[in-house]
């Protein structure tokens, strides 16, 4: 992807003013997916197309819910249409599409005149180049599953049109590829082997193929929601917060190693940027630091946070912050919404925190986040983020706030990607696990059931969902809601906006606990991790102006796994001091200690 300069950024605003002039009209949902593919943006491509695809149904269905609005818009729209198809060319790499080939072509050939057309046959237009788009961006972000079925889709509906099924052909070559490079085999495709015909599968490719694929934890060129973490302002407000939650620590900024992918050549290459390599190699951010002696097992920190959820149909857990239920005779007996039969609180102030807060939005719709309950084990942890996704949304609506400028999630750090440079060519690192459920479906369905119009709605850009599952995966918190849930995987999860701030290490010196409120403990006795040549050197407590270091997985664990284990949280492979010092270790082959 190359970098976006002012006049690409001014034609996406342009845009973008369109829409909000008229966001029934499919053809500009279109329109920006275009700017979006050219840029590399093929997840934030498959968000639009998929709404212009929802706005085709619109049209066609009389009875819809906007098909008055989508009608006139389109009735009302006197420029060429931008939605006939081209064939499009694939160029056998593991894209489904060339990347110098996307150009405005394959959005604006054979153009028809919208006024006068019948308005079927304009769904029809516009359902069938969403489908083929679909199935062209998906691919491009590893959801071949999902764009195998688009592309099944749109054969089924328009058998006529040939291009569907060379999208299947190449999808599942692009599969081949990627198991030809791992070097196994798979249900009759074998190592090496790169293309396949259909009929000599031995497996299905709308169950078999993939479902995640992955893209950048991307920190938009348009985002204008994220804040100066580092300005003496905001420092100093943060500050203000956190000595109500942690009375002995202050916030700093501080510089930590960049777990990006080392670029090829990077050693080698002269300054093309204002960068230089060694600026590159290290990336400023936020940590907790210790204003004053803290004795063994002494509290530091305690915050309760609304930004929580879970992914249980039936618990006994408080609606806003998770905690448990206390014993009542019965639970009329406990806060209580009385519009809501389920929703139940674990005191009088979470119950007055939930009105302010997020309930509101929410009200009698408890099924709204119904598709994230109960989920395989497999799923869990997705299906937890989800759930957090659709917190977040209640809180926005409610306080009639971006989601991104709330006071949970204005100040989180995604680990986002920095930009990419024209100077240096490299594969970008793609760590943000994606899916069409998860990231499109999914969240405008919660949004349809809290009844926000997802055409117009900021809550809807597929922009803002991922940079909300980059902030989430790098900070939330989880655990079970019971012990038998062990075997159902997490059920739990929170955002606590301070007690993240605290950096993550394997030799952490303080430990957390989180049931309602998280708490740091500074750690002493057995607690302390102990590790290296020099094991005495490892302390009880945090002295003054040591950093407070948490813990993102199990610090018991060997290197190899802790590193598997944190890589979603961080964003790469953990680089602290005791992970470097055992991974060479167990590189020369010395037996553990």
């Amino acid at each position: 992807m190359a970098s976006i300069d002012g006049f690409q950024l001014s034609d996406l605003l342009a845009i973008n003013k369109d829409i909000e002039g008229n966001p029934y009209l499919p053809n500009n949902h279109l329109l920006r997916a275009e700017w979006y593919e050219i840029n590399g943006f093929p997840d934030l491509a498959a968000g639009d197309v998929y709404k212009a695809l929802l706005l085709s149904d619109e049209l066609r269905d009389e009875s819809g819910e906007y098909h008055e609005e989508v009608l006139k818009s389109v009735e009302l729209a006197t420029n060429p249409s931008q939605i006939q198809r081209e064939g499009s060319v694939i160029d056998g790499s593991t894209n489904c599409i060339s990347a110098d080939r996307v150009d405005k072509q394959i959005y604006h050939n054979d153009q028809v005149a919208v006024s006068g057309m019948d308005s079927t046959l304009m769904a029809d237009e516009i359902a069938s180049r969403s489908y083929e788009l679909l199935a062209l961006s998906l691919s491009k972000c590893g959801c071949l599953k999902t764009a195998y079925d688009f592309a099944a889709r749109g054969s089924e509906a328009f058998p006529h049109i040939e291009m569907f099924r060379i999208h299947r052909a190449h999808i599942v070559e692009q599969y081949c590829k990627r198991i030809s490079k791992q070097g196994s085999s798979f249900h009759g495709i074998e190592a090496g082997q790169t293309s396949v015909k259909d009929q000599e599968l031995s497996f299905n490719p709308l169950t078999d193929l993939p479902e995640e694929g992955s893209v950048r934890r991307e920190l938009y060129p348009w985002n204008e929601h994220e804040p100066d973490r580092f300005s003496m302002t905001n420092l100093r407000q943060l500050n203000e917060r956190l000595a109500i939650a942690a009375p002995k620590c202050e916030v700093r900024a501080v510089l930590l190693p960049s777990l990006e992918s080392k670029l090829p050549g990077i050693d080698e290459m002269t300054n093309h940027n204002e960068f230089s390599v060694s600026e590159r190699r290290f990336v400023k951010q936020l940590g907790l630091f210790a204003t004053a002696d803290i004795a063994p097992y002494e509290t530091i920190l305690e915050e309760r946070s609304l930004l929580t959820t879970n992914n249980r149909l039936h618990d006994t857990l408080c609606d806003a912050c998770s905690a448990l239920l206390p014993e009542a005779p019965c639970s009329s007996a406990l806060p209580h919404c009385p519009d809501c039969e389920d929703t139940i609180f674990c005191s009088e102030m979470c119950a007055g925190l939930a009105q302010k807060m997020y309930h509101p939005a929410i009200c009698g719709k408890s099924d709204f986040d119904l598709l994230t309950k109960d989920p395989s084990p497999a799923t869990s942890s997705s299906a937890l983020y989800l759930a957090l996704l659709g917190r977040t949304f209640a809180m926005a609506e409610t306080q009639n706030v971006h989601p991104l400028d709330l006071s949970e999630t204005s100040y989180l750090w995604g680990d986002f990607s920095p930009p990419p440079s024209d100077a240096i060519e490299c594969e970008p690192v793609r760590q943000l696990p994606f899916t069409f459920h998860n990231n499109i479906s999914g969240p405008l369905h919660m949004l349809e059931r809290m009844d926000v119009n997802i055409f117009t709605s900021q809550l809807s850009e597929t922009w803002v969902i991922n940079t909300l599952y980059a902030k989430f995966r790098g900070t939330a918190s989880a655990r079970f809601s019971t012990s038998a849930s062990r075997f159902r995987g997490p059920e739990v999860a929170a955002v606590h906006p301070l007690w993240c701030l605290a950096n993550h290490s394997c030799a952490p010196n303080v430990k957390w606990e989180w049931a309602g409120n998280i708490k740091f403990e500074a750690r002493g006795g057995q607690d302390v991790v102990r590790w290296g040549p020099a094991q005495e050197k490892c302390h009880e407590g945090i002295r003054e102006g040591e950093e407070i270091l948490s813990h993102y997985c199990d610090v018991h664990l060997p290197v190899e796994d802790r590193r598997e284990w944190a890589m979603g949280a961080l964003g790469g492979q953990c680089v602290c001091k005791r992970c470097k010092w055992e991974d060479q270790r167990d590189r020369k082959g010395q037996n553990p200690m």
